[in-house]
C-alpha cells in the first residue's frame, strides 16, 4: 500500500510464507523416502573419496541443512516409507507396478542416509504396510487436534491435500511454498476436493488407474461442476458429451478403486509427544565422521565453524523465510518520481556517505541490446530510491527527463572509482548503458548473480531473493502491465506513478540484498568465485554482447532456398512411398498413413492419439522407408525454421549483427547459455550445420578462433579418481577415447576404427553425466543389453 510517497510493504500482498522461524508450535515433517529418490535422480552422480555413489545423500544433507537454518525448528521429523509391502498393493496388485526396482546405488545410499538422520538425530515416522504419506496425513490430523501447525517438507502433490491455514508444503528444491492459495490454484478446485481430482486423473508414476481419457483438465471441470465423485456419477446423464460420459459409466468401479488408492489413511498411531519430537542438535561427533568419510568438505567445513562459535541466525535465501537480523532494520521505502535533475541532489549526498549505487532500468522489447529505455530506478540506501522517467509514450503522460541530460548526470557517478555500481542482472544494464556512450566501473555486485551461486539450482529473480532474504513483496511485471480487455499493457503505455511504485522498490531491494548476500557467499568460501571470476565476467560478457558476431545474411537466404527445394523434393517422396498425397507435416495424417494404412505398429500413445514423435519413427525406420524419410524432412525443417530463416530477421540494422544474450546464472553446472537468439545449439556433425555455421563470419583483417579445453571433465575425473588407466593416457600423451575404445573392445590401437572410437567417446561422456545402458544403447544405436 502507499501512503504519503512512501511504499509499505503489506503482508498480505506477498505469496504464503513459511511460519516465523523458531516457533515453538510448528512441527515441521520431512517427507524423507520422497526426498533421497528426489535427490537420487535430480542430482549428478557423485562418490566419495573411497568410491561410494553420495548424491542422494549429499542432497539429502542440504536439504536438512538449510531446513535447520533457514528455520530453527523447535519440533522435528522424518517419515518414511513401509520396509514391508503396503496395504494398496495387497488391495491393487498393479500399485507402482510400472517402477523398475530401487537402483543398487539407491539402495546402498539409503542406509547412509539412515546413518544421517540418527547423527542428527531425528526421530522417525515409519510403519509396515503404510507408505510415509500415510503417516505425514495421520501426523497432520493429530496435530490439528492438539493444536500443532505443520510444514511438510515435500514436493509430492498427493500430499496437498492436507494443506490448510495451519498445514504448509515446502518443495525446498525449488524454494516453493503451497499454502491454500497455491493448492487451489494449481487444482482449480478447493482442497477438500483435490482426493477426486487426482482419483479420476490417475498417476502414471504411482500406476493408479483413474478414469482414460480424463486428464487434470477435464477432472477439474467435472468436480467443479459436480462436487465430488458421488456427485458425478449422480447426474451422469447431465454431462453433455458422450464420449465422455460412457467412459466414466463404463470406468465407475475403477474411478473409485482410484479414489481409495489416492486417499491418505489418517488413524495411524504417531507418537507426538513433545519431548520426542523436540529437535536438540546435532550429534557433531558423528556429522563430523561422516562428513569426512563421505567427502562432504563444504559441509565439514561450516560444521567446524558452527561447533567454534554461536549459533548463527538463519540467513534464508529461498522464499518465506525470516529476514537476516544482520541486515539493517526495514523501514517504509521513500520513493521519489524525478521530474529535474535537481530532485536526484540527495541521492548524490547520499552516495558520498555509501558509495553503493544500485542502479534497475525499466526495458521493453527482450535482450537488453535492442531494448527500448522506459525508465530508470536509482538507490544510494536503504530505505530510499528514484525512479527516473524517461520514455512513457501513454497519453497524458507528465513531463519527464530528457536521456541526454539523465546520461549526462549519470555519466560522472558511472566513471567514479568511488562509487560501486549493483543491480539485478548488471550486465544488462552495463550492455544499456555502454550504447548510450557511459563507460560503467566494473560491476561490484549483482543481486542476480549471488543468488545464482549461494543456490544454482534455485530461484534467483528478484521478487524471490527479496521475500526470501528480506521478508518483502515485489510487485511482478505481470501485474504491473495487466488490465481488463486487453491482453497486456506495454511497458511504455504504463503510468508513470504505476512504473514509479515498480521499480523504485527494486533498486532499494538490491540495497537491501547487498550485504547479507555479500556475508553469505563469504561464509559460505564462494568470495573467489564471486569477486574474481563472476563479477568480472560481468563486464566481458558484456563487451561481447554488444561486439555481436557477424553473420552473412545472404549466405543464409541462398542456403534456405537449398534447403526448401530438399524439402519438396522429400516430401513428394514421402508421399510416392505411402502411396498417395497427404501432408507430410500433420500428426493426425501421419499416424492415419503408418498405422491404419501401412500396418506398423503403434509404440506409444498419447491421450488423444497414437504417438508420431521422434523415438516413434526412429523405432520404426527399420521396418519401413517413410518413417525414416519423415525424420529428414522434419530435422530440415527445424534446422530450416529455427536458424535458416529466423537469423537474418535477427540481424541488427545498425550494426549487422547478431547480438546474442551471454547469461551466467542459468546451467547449474557453471556453462554458459545463449538466448535471444540461441547460438549454442547449431549441429556441427551434419554438412547442414555445419553450413550454418559458415554464415558465422569475420570482418576483413580478422579471424574466428575456436577454442576449448582438451576433455577436461575426464581430466578432473582422472585427477579424482586416481584411476591408473586414465592416468597413464593423460600422462602418455595417447588419445582417451581410442584408449577407452581398446579396453572396452579389446582390440589393439590400430584396429580401433572410427565408429570405435565414437562409441567410446560415447562411454567416457556417459559415465561422467550418469547415462544409463537405456540412454547409452540409444545414443549408439545398439541394443541395451549391449550398452549395459
Amino acid at each position: 500500500m502507499f501512503e504519503s510517497g512512501r511504499i509499505c510493504y503489506s503482508p498480505e500482498t506477498m505469496a504464503t510464507r513459511l511460519f516465523e522461524a523458531g516457533s515453538d508450535d510448528v512441527l515441521y515433517i520431512v517427507d524423507l523416502s520422497g526426498y533421497v529418490f528426489r535427490a537420487y535422480h535430480a542430482i549428478p552422480p557423485l562418490t566419495s573419496p573411497s568410491g561410494e555413489p553420495t548424491h542422494a545423500v549429499l542432497g539429502t544433507v542440504n536439504m536438512l541443512e538449510q531446513l535447520l537454518r533457514d528455520c530453527q525448528p523447535q519440533l522435528l521429523a522424518v517419515a518414511m516409507d513401509s520396509r514391508t509391502q503396503t496395504f494398496r498393493k495387497e488391495m491393487y496388485p498393479a500399485y507402482k507396478a510400472n517402477r523398475p526396482p530401487p537402483p543398487a546405488d539407491l539402495k546402498q545410499q539409503m542406509t547412509r542416509v539412515s546413518e544421517m538422520i540418527e547423527a542428527f538425530p531425528l526421530p522417525r515416522f515409519q510403519q509396515d504396510g503404510f507408505e510415509a504419506d500415510d503417516l505425514i496425513a495421520s501426523a497432520v490430523k493429530q496435530c490439528r487436534q492438539v493444536g500443532l501447525r505443520v510444514v511438510i517438507v515435500s514436493a509430492d502433490k498427493d500430499l496437498m491435500q492436507l494443506v490448510g491455514e495451519d498445514v504448509l508444503m515446502w518443495d525446498t528444491m525449488r524454494n516453493r511454498v503451497f499454502g491454500v492459495e497455491e493448492v487451489t490454484e494449481r487444482f482449480g478446485v478447493e482442497i477438500s476436493q483435490i482426493r477426486d481430482v487426482l482419483a479420476l486423473m490417475g498417476d502414471s508414476s504411482d500406476n493408479v488407474p483413474g478414469v482414460p481419457s480424463v486428464g487434470p483438465k477435464t477432472a477439474q471441470e467435472l468436480i467443479a461442476q459436480f462436487k465430488d465423485m458421488d456427485g458425478i456419477y449422480a447426474h451422469l446423464g447431465e454431462i453433455q458429451r458422450k464420449k465422455l460420459r460412457d467412459t466414466l459409466q463404463e470406468y465407475r468401479e475403477q474411478a473409485y478403486m482410484s479414489r481409495t488408492l489416492v486417499t491418505l489413511k489418517e488413524d495411524l498411531q504417531i507418537d507426538l509427544d513433545r519431548e520426542h519430537l523436540t529437535y536438540r542438535g546435532r550429534n557433531a561427533e558423528a556429522l563430523r565422521a561422516l562428513y569426512a568419510e563421505l567427502g562432504f568438505q563444504r559441509h565439514l567445513g561450516t560444521l567446524e565453524k558452527e561447533l567454534a562459535a554461536p549459533r548463527q541466525a538463519p540467513k534464508p535465501m529461498g522464499a518465506s523465510a525470516k529476514q537476516d537480523p544482520k541486515s539493517p532494520a526495514r523501514k517504509p521505502v521513500e520513493v521519489s518520481c524525478v521530474t529535474e535533475l535537481s530532485q536526484l541532489g540527495p541521492l548524490q549526498e547520499q552516495l558520498r556517505v555509501t558509495g553503493r549505487l544500485s542502479l534497475v532500468p525499466l526495458l521493453m522489447n527482450g535482450a537488453a541490446f535492442s531494448a527500448a529505455w522506459v525508465g530508470v530506478a536509482l538507490s544510494a540506501e536503504v530505505g530510499r530510491a528514484y525512479y527516473v522517467p524517461l520514455d512513457h509514450r501513454y497519453m497524458g503522460a507528465p513531463k519527464q527527463l530528457s536521456a541526454a541530460d539523465f546520461v549526462g548526470w549519470l555519466k560522472p557517478l558511472l566513471e567514479d572509482p568511488k562509487i560501486a555500481l549493483g543491480g539485478h542482472d548488471v550486465k544488462g544494464a552495463m550492455v544499456l548503458l555502454e550504447q548510450r556512450g557511459l563507460s560503467p566501473h566494473p560491476c561490484a555486485f549483482d543481486s542476480l548473480l549471488a543468488g545464482y551461486l549461494l543456490d544454482p539450482a534455485g530461484d534467483h529473480s528478484l521478487e524471490s531473493l527479496a521475500q526470501g532474504q528480506l521478508g518483502l513483496s515485489l510487485t511482478p511485471e505481470a501485474e504491473l502491465t495487466k488490465t481488463k480487455g486487453r491482453k497486456k499493457l506495454l511497458l511504455d503505455e504504463v503510468s508513470v506513478e504505476d512504473a514509479c511504485q515498480f521499480a523504485a522498490p527494486r533498486a532499494e531491494v538490491v540495497q537491501g540484498l547487498w550485504e547479507p548476500l555479500e556475508r553469505r557467499l563469504e561464509e559460505e568460501g564462494l568470495a573467489h568465485l564471486w569477486k574474481d571470476i563472476e563479477l568480472p565476467l560481468t563486464g566481458l560478457l558484456a563487451q561481447l554482447e554488444q561486439v555481436g558476431i557477424l553473420v552473412d545474411g545472404q549466405a543464409l537466404q541462398k542456403l534456405g532456398v537449398t534447403v526448401g527445394a530438399q524439402l519438396v523434393l522429400l516430401e513428394k517422396q514421402a508421399q510416392q512411398v505411402a502411396g498417395h498425397e497427404f501432408n507430410v507435416h500433420s500428426p493426425k495424417q501421419l499416424e492415419k498413413v503408418l498405422f491404419d494404412e501401412l500396418g506398423l505398429k503403434p509404440l506409444r500413445r498419447t491421450k488423444t492419439s497414437r504417438s508420431t514423435d521422434a523415438d516413434t519413427l526412429e523405432a520404426l525406420a527399420s521396418e519401413h522407408e517413410l518413417p525414416k524419410v519423415v525424420l529428414e524432412i522434419r530435422q530440415l525443417a527445424k534446422l530450416k525454421g529455427t536458424y535458416i530463416d529466423a537469423l537474418p530477421g535477427l540481424i541488427s540494422k545498425r550494426t549487422g549483427r547478431l547480438h546474442t544474450r551471454w547469461r551466467q546464472e542459468v546451467a547449474a553446472t557453471g556453462r554458459l547459455s545463449s538466448t535471444d537468439p540461441n547460438l549454442q545449439n547449431i549441429p556441427i556433425r551434419s554438412e547442414l550445420g555445419r553450413s550454418i555455421r559458415g554464415a558465422f563470419i569475420a570482418p576483413a583483417g580478422f579471424q574466428i578462433v575456436s577454442a576449448d579445453y582438451s576433455q577436461v571433465e575426464l581430466r578432473v575425473l582422472a585427477h579424482l579418481s586416481q584411476d591408473p588407466v586414465l592416468l597413464e593416457a593423460f600422462g602418455s600423451g595417447q588419445d582417451i577415447h581410442l584408449r577407452t575404445a581398446m579396453e572396452i573392445f579389446e582390440v589393439d590401437a590400430e584396429d580401433v576404427d572410427v565408429e570405435l572410437r565414437r562409441r567410446a567417446k560415447a562411454v567416457n561422456f556417459g559415465v561422467i553425466y550418469g547415462q544409463g545402458d537405456s540412454a547409452l544403447g540409444k545414443s549408439l544405436g545398439i541394443s541395451r543389453m549391449e550398452a549395459g
